[in-house]
C-alpha cells in the first residue's frame, strides 16, 4: 500500500512539473513563506528560498504590488475564505510572467491562522493567449466602429441573433444580449422592411445568403444605407443551423458611387460640348481603344479595339506622314510631343489637337500611350477672330487717336496698349505707375483729374473729364479721360479699365466751329437727336431775346407751337433718316416764338453735323416777315393760276385724250411757279427777289401759249443710260462688312459667302452696292434674339442668268399676311426702333430699273432667304 501511495506522489509530482504547478506555505507566526522546488523554478529562485513577508521580492517590481498581493491574503485569512489571485511577475532575466496564486489558511481551536497553504501555476501561456484574444476582440470592434460594419450570428433554432458590440450600440440593444429579427430590423422603414424580411426567408429557403442592401434610420433621424453580406452556418448532417453576417453602412461609399455616376455623365458630357475624346495605345496588341465620344465622332464601333489606321483613316493623305513622324518621336523619346491636325469629319475640314502621356514600366519599356484629341476648330477660327479683332482695334485707335488701359488695384499694375504709348511719345513696355500718367497731367488740371479718380473709387461711376498733358517734348496735348470699375462680389473694386482719346485737334476744331457759328448771317441753333439746344449763336439771342444760358441745355420746343408739331415730326424722322441739308416748308405760315411771346414768321433750313460718332443738327432759321406780302401776292396768283386751268380743262372735256394730256401738262406751269415761290424764298438779296417776283407775270401771260404747245414726252433715264462695269461680288461684301463692322462685331453675326459658280456681274455700281448693304442692314436689324444671326451669300447660274441668294436665320415674315405688301414703301413688319420701310421698296426699284427681279422666301422664326436674279 505504501509503494502505491508512494508511486501516486511522484506521479503527482511529475504532473506538477509538467503543469508547472508548484507550493508554497505561509508560517503566521514568523511571517515567513517556504516555497517547493517547482515555485523556486517558476519564480527563478534559488531552492530552499525562504521569503520575508515584510520584504518584496525579487519577483514583485514594485513595494505596491507585493502590497497588494499580502493585503489580498491577509483579507482571505480575516474572512476564512480562499485565496486566488492573478498576477504578473517580473523575472530576474528581464521577461514577465503571469501566475494564478490559490491558498488556504489553516486554523486552530481558538479560530487564529496558523499557516496558509497554497500553490502557485505559470498561466503565461493562457494569459497570454486571452491577452490577445482581448486585444483581437478591442481591434475588430474599433474596426467594425471604423468601418461603419458589424456582424450579427442568426441562430435559427431558437431564431435569436447574436450581435457585435458595434451593431448593439447602432441598434440600442446591451452589450452580448441576444436580441430577435424584430429588434434587429425595426430602424428600417416600414416600406422596406418586408423586402428585407421576404429576402431573409428566401435565404432561409435557398441556403444561401446574397448581397442586401436597404436604408436605414438612426436614432438622430438620419438616413444611412446599410449593406448585408451573410454565410450560412451548417451541422455536421449539413442542416442549415443559422447564419453568420456582417452589416456595413455604405452611405459615404453610396454617395461616391453616385457622386462618380453623376460624374462621369458629366464627363461625356464635357466631352461633347468641349469636343475632345481620350485613346490609349496598347504596345503590347498595338491596338488602340477610345472614349464613346470619340469613336462616334470617327465612326467607330464603340467599345472595339482597332489599328492605327482606324484612327488616321480621316487624315488627308498630304497630313499623314506628319503625324506619324511625330508619333515615332513620341516613341524614340518616350515622351509624349504634341501636335496638331486637320481632320475631314462630315465632309468639312476640322482641326484637332493632340495631346498625351506615354506610360513606361520600371525598365523604362513603353507599356501604353493615353491620348486626348480635341476639336479646335471653332477656337483656331475664335482666335483668328480674336486676332483679326486685336489688329482692327489697334488700326482704330490709331486713326481715333485713342488708347485703352487697364489698372489692377489689388496688384497696383497698369497695363496700356501700344497707342496709349505713342500718344504719350514713351517707348512703348517701359514700366507703367499711376505716378508715370499723373506726371504728364498738366498742373493747373491735377486737382480736376484726382477728384474725378477718388469719385470713381468711391462711387463706382466716372464722368468723362477732359484735361492736358504735357509732354516731355514740351508739347501740350488735350485729351479725354474715360474709366469704369470692375466690383467683386462684396461691391469693392478691383479693377479700373478706360480709354484716354487726343482731342487736341476735336478742340480745336470746336474753337474753330464755334467762330463760324457766331460769323452766320442767321439765327443758327445746333441740337442733338433729342432737341436739346447745344450751341447757339449771337444772331440767335438778338432773334429771340433768350441768352445763351437760358437756351443752352432746353429743348428747342420751347421756341416752336404745339401746332406744328404733327407736322414737323415726320419731316424730321426723314432728314435723321437720309441726313442732308434742306430747307424745310413746314407750313405756309410756320411761326417760331421769342422771350416775349410774339410770334415771328419763319424759313428753316437744316443741316447734318457728324460729331463723335453721331450726328447733330444745325437750325438755322431766318426772319421771313418782310416777305410775308410777297408770298401773299405770289400765293394768290397761283390759286387764281390753278382756277383758270380748272376752267380750261372743264371747257375741253369733250376731248377726252387731249384732256388728259393737257390737265397733265397744266400742272407743270404750276409745278414752276412753285419752284419760283422756293427759289423766291431761297433769295437774300431784295433787288433779286423784286426781278423774280416780276417773272410771275410773264409766266402767266404765256399760259396761251404753253396751251396750244403740247410738251414733248418727258424722258425718264432708263436703265440703258446708267453706267455699267464689270463688278466682284466679293468687293461689294467686303465693303459691306466694313460698313457694318461695329454691329457685326456686336451681335457676333456670321457671315458666309460662296462665289465660286458666279463671281461677277457686269452692272451698276452704286445700284449693287445698294442691294447688299439693304439686305444686309435688314438682316441685321431682323436677326433673332434667341440665337446668333448666320447670313449665307451664294451666287449660281440658272438657265445661263445670274441668281444672287441671301439667306439669313432671322426672325422671318409672314408671307401669308404680308407678302402682297413686302416691298411696299413704308411697309414694316416687325416692331424695330429702325424699321422705316424704305430699304426693300429701294433694292426693289432699282433691280427692276436695271431689268432684273427680286423674289422672297421665309418662314416665321426660321428665317428669309431673297433671291436677285440678274438679266
Amino acid at each position: 500500500m505504501d509503494r502505491i501511495k508512494q508511486n501516486i506522489d511522484v506521479s503527482i509530482t511529475d504532473l506538477n512539473a509538467i503543469a508547472r504547478i508548484g507550493y508554497w506555505q505561509l508560517d503566521t507566526s514568523s511571517e515567513t513563506y517556504m516555497l517547493d522546488d517547482i515555485s523556486c523554478e517558476i519564480t527563478q529562485l534559488p531552492n530552499n528560498t525562504i521569503l520575508n513577508a515584510k520584504e518584496k521580492p525579487p519577483f514583485c517590481s514594485t513595494e505596491n504590488k507585493w502590497a497588494i498581493i499580502q493585503e489580498t491574503l491577509a483579507k482571505a485569512i480575516e474572512q476564512k475564505s480562499s485565496f486566488n489571485h492573478e498576477v504578473e511577475l517580473f523575472l530576474p532575466e528581464g521577461n514577465s510572467i503571469w501566475v494564478v496564486l490559490i491558498g488556504k489558511g489553516n486554523y486552530d481551536k481558538n479560530g487564529s491562522c496558523v499557516k496558509v497553504s497554497g500553490m502557485i501555476q505559470d498561466i503565461t501561456v493562457r494569459k497570454n493567449s486571452e491577452i490577445e484574444l482581448f486585444k483581437k476582440k478591442e481591434i475588430l470592434n474599433y474596426t467594425e466602429n471604423k468601418a461603419a460594419l458589424g456582424h450579427w450570428k442568426w441562430d435559427l433554432k431558437n431564431n435569436l441573433i447574436t450581435c457585435s458590440k458595434n451593431i448593439s450600440r447602432v441598434i440600442g440593444s446591451p452589450d452580448g444580449e441576444q436580441i430577435t429579427i424584430e429588434k434587429l430590423t425595426e430602424g428600417i422603414p416600414q416600406e422596406d422592411k418586408k423586402q428585407v424580411l421576404k429576402h431573409l426567408e428566401i435565404s432561409i429557403k435557398n441556403k444561401s445568403f446574397t448581397n442586401l442592401q436597404h436604408p436605414y434610420i438612426t436614432s438622430d433621424g438620419s438616413e444611412r444605407v446599410i449593406q448585408v453580406l451573410g454565410e450560412p452556418i451548417f451541422d455536421d448532417t449539413d442542416n442549415l443551423t443559422g447564419f453568420m453576417c456582417s452589416s456595413q453602412d455604405i452611405t459615404t461609399r453610396k454617395r461616391f458611387e453616385d457622386e462618380l455616376f453623376e460624374k462621369n455623365k458629366l464627363f461625356l458630357t464635357a466631352q461633347q460640348k468641349a469636343h475632345f475624346g481620350y485613346w490609349q495605345w496598347d504596345f503590347a496588341t498595338d491596338l488602340f481603344s477610345c472614349s464613346l465620344n470619340m469613336a462616334d465622332a470617327l465612326g467607330i464601333e464603340r467599345n472595339v479595339e482597332f489599328t492605327k489606321s482606324d484612327l488616321l483613316k480621316d487624315v488627308p493623305p498630304e497630313n499623314l506622314q506628319d503625324i506619324l513622324d511625330v508619333l515615332d518621336e513620341t516613341i524614340e523619346t518616350k515622351s509624349f510631343v504634341e501636335f496638331t491636325h486637320p481632320i475631314v469629319m462630315r465632309g468639312e475640314l476640322r482641326q484637332i489637337k493632340v495631346t498625351g502621356e506615354v506610360y513606361t514600366d520600371p525598365d523604362g519599356n513603353i507599356l501604353n500611350i493615353l491620348g486626348i484629341s480635341q476639336d479646335i476648330t471653332d477656337q483656331k477660327n475664335f482666335e483668328n477672330e480674336l486676332l483679326r479683332k486685336n489688329q482692327l482695334l489697334g488700326f482704330a485707335e490709331q486713326i481715333t487717336k485713342t488708347g485703352n488701359w487697364q489698372w489692377d488695384l489689388n496688384t497696383n499694375k497698369i497695363k496700356w496698349s501700344t497707342n496709349l504709348f505713342r500718344i504719350f511719345e514713351i517707348e512703348e513696355k517701359s514700366e507703367i505707375h499711376f505716378d508715370t500718367y499723373f506726371s504728364f497731367v498738366h498742373p493747373d488740371d491735377r486737382e480736376k483729374v484726382t477728384q474725378k479718380i477718388n469719385t470713381l473709387l468711391e462711387n463706382k461711376k466716372f464722368e468723362s473729364v477732359i484735361h492736358r498733358i504735357i509732354l516731355k517734348s514740351g508739347v501740350i496735348k488735350t485729351v479725354e479721360l474715360l474709366a469704369t470699375a470692375s466690383l467683386d462680389r462684396s461691391g469693392k473694386a478691383t479693377e479700373l479699365i478706360g480709354t484716354l482719346q487726343d482731342v487736341s485737334e476735336q478742340r480745336a476744331e470746336q474753337r474753330k466751329f464755334k467762330g463760324l457759328l457766331e460769323s452766320a448771317p442767321n439765327a443758327t441753333f445746333i441740337v442733338n437727336k433729342d432737341n436739346i439746344v447745344q450751341m447757339i449763336n449771337k444772331q440767335a439771342v438778338n432773334l429771340f431775346g433768350y441768352t445763351s444760358e437760358e437756351l443752352v441745355g432746353k429743348s428747342i420746343e420751347v421756341l416752336i407751337p404745339s401746332r406744328f408739331d404733327e407736322k414737323r415730326a415726320p419731316l424730321r424722322q426723314a432728314f435723321f433718316d437720309n441726313p442732308s441739308i434742306i430747307t424745310y416748308d413746314i407750313s405756309v405760315n410756320f411761326y417760331m416764338i421769342n422771350k416775349q411771346k410774339k410770334e415771328i414768321p419763319v424759313e428753316i433750313t437744316l443741316g447734318p453735323l457728324q460729331v463723335e460718332g453721331d450726328i447733330l443738327l444745325s437750325v438755322v432759321v431766318r426772319d421771313v416777315t418782310v416777305e410775308k406780302n410777297y408770298q401773299e401776292k405770289i400765293l394768290k396768283s397761283k390759286e387764281d393760276l390753278e382756277l383758270l386751268t380748272k376752267e380750261l380743262t372743264a371747257q375741253n372735256h369733250q376731248l377726252a385724250d387731249f384732256t388728259q394730256i393737257t390737265s397733265h401738262n397744266l400742272r407743270a406751269p404750276v409745278s414752276n411757279l412753285n419752284s419760283l415761290v422756293d427759289i423766291y424764298r431761297q433769295m437774300d438779296d431784295e433787288t433779286e427777289r423784286h426781278e423774280l417776283f416780276k417773272k410771275f407775270e410773264t409766266v402767266i401771260s404765256h399760259l396761251t401759249l404753253t396751251l396750244n404747245t403740247l410738251i414733248e414726252a418727258l424722258v425718264a433715264k432708263s436703265h440703258n443710260s446708267l453706267e455699267h462695269s464689270d463688278l466682284l461680288f466679293s468687293d461689294a461684301l467686303t465693303k459691306t462688312e466694313e460698313i457694318f463692322t461695329a454691329e457685326i462685331l456686336r451681335t457676333k453675326a456670321v457671315i458666309k459667302s460662296d462665289f465660286t459658280e458666279a463671281n461677277s456681274i457686269r452692272y451698276h455700281k452704286i445700284y449693287l452696292e445698294s442691294i447688299f448693304q439693304n439686305l444686309i442692314g435688314n438682316a441685321l436689324k431682323y436677326k433673332s434674339r434667341e440665337r446668333i444671326l448666320e447670313l449665307e451669300i451664294s451666287s449660281k447660274i440658272d438657265n445661263g442668268k445670274v441668281v444672287l441668294s441671301f439667306k439669313d436665320n432671322g426672325l422671318g415674315i409672314d408671307l401669308e399676311k404680308h407678302g402682297h405688301k413686302i416691298f411696299g414703301l413704308n411697309k414694316v413688319f416687325h416692331n424695330h426702333p429702325e424699321a422705316k420701310g424704305i430699304g426693300l421698296f429701294m433694292t426693289k426699284t432699282q433691280i427692276e430699273a436695271m431689268g432684273g427681279k427680286i423674289t422672297v422666301t421665309s418662314k416665321v422664326d426660321q428665317g428669309t432667304t431673297f433671291n436677285i436674279h440678274f438679266i
